[in-house]
């Protein structure tokens, strides 16, 4: 099997503890070069990570001719401009979540990838953990049923400063960030969302971003979800409930160990890193891998409550 030879832009947490190990983890994929606009930072992890080269701008490590494929692990408002100079120096592109600031911006990536003939991917890397993808062969196999509808629910005291609360960085607040992954779960699990309704507050105006979002969706199946997220609350809450006719599927905690369904509970081991089953997917060439089409799925369902934000 040919290897996967890969760059790295942004070599912040994401990079650190997530992405970047997977790269170099990976079966059939090795890390080449990191970019960091801190050269001596990008060193510094170029020499933990075991990558052969650094550099300081985008440009540089898009001419490295060794390099395949590159991570773009930057805040996301760099998503669609790094993206469009890798599709044009013909690198394939795994971008991290949200896909970008905007459906528009996504789109532009879209088009940018055909032209260059070059794959894009977004890493919403759960839908590779053994525990998501049980669930969604449980479903399939009609375990609870016919599926009626779903609940997804995330309560918590979230960091009130950094740029992920910045909208004109981050594209939202929190709900675009650890929110994304839950309604990108939705879509996987339920299929495509053909009636989206949102809205979007932060009554308590701690920051421009929203700190409160609700969502009502019809899926494809006819089946309906109530989604809520609220950042400035407690105690911690993080559930998925997915309701058929026979029985109940529980996920809670979401991103635990286990899963619920009809009173029995089924473990499994998390992934770590959490990226790799995503990057060895993707390595392999695996049909329904999460491509730009699929990351344009959730930051659509985003728009619909952050446009009517108050």
């Amino acid at each position: 099997m040919p290897v996967l030879r890969w760059g790295i832009i942004g070599c912040g947490d994401v990079a650190e503890k997530k992405g970047g190990p997977a790269l170099y983890q990976a079966e059939g994929s090795e890390l080449i070069a990191v970019m960091r606009r801190d050269l001596e930072k990008a060193e510094d992890f170029a020499r933990r990570h075991g990558a052969k080269r650094a550099y300081d701008t985008v440009e540089a490590l898009l001419a490295d001719p060794e390099i395949d494929a590159v991570y773009i692990a930057t805040p996301p408002h760099l998503h669609c401009s790094q993206t469009l100079q890798a599709a044009a120096a013909g690198k394939q592109v795994l971008v991290e979540k949200p896909m970008a600031l905007s459906a528009n911006e996504c789109e532009q990536m879209i088009a940018a990838c055909q032209k260059f003939n070059v794959s894009l991917h977004v890493a919403y890397y759960r839908r590779y953990w053994p525990k998501f993808r049980a669930m969604k062969a449980a479903l399939d196999a009609g375990e609870i049923g016919t599926v009626l509808g779903a609940r997804l629910q995330l309560c918590t005291l979230a960091p009130a400063s950094g740029w992920r609360i910045d909208p004109a960085i981050s594209g939202g607040g929190h709900v675009v960030d650890v929110g994304s992954h839950r309604l990108d779960m939705l879509v996987y699990l339920l299929g495509d969302a053909t009636e989206i309704y949102g809205f979007a507050a932060n009554r308590l105006a701690h920051h421009p971003a929203e700190n409160d979002t609700v969502f009502a969706l019809r899926f494809v199946s006819g089946a309906l979800a109530s989604v809520g997220f609220h950042f400035h609350t407690r105690p911690h809450r993080d559930i998925l409930e997915i309701f058929g006719s026979e029985g109940t599927l529980t996920c809670d905690p979401f991103d635990g160990a286990a899963f619920t369904i009809n009173g029995e509970e089924r473990r499994f081991e998390t992934p770590s890193p959490t990226h790799l089953p995503f990057v060895e997917a993707l390595v392999r060439s695996e049909p329904g891998h999460v491509t730009g089409e699929e990351g344009l799925k959730v930051t659509r369902i985003l728009e619909a409550a952050l446009r009517n934000k108050t």
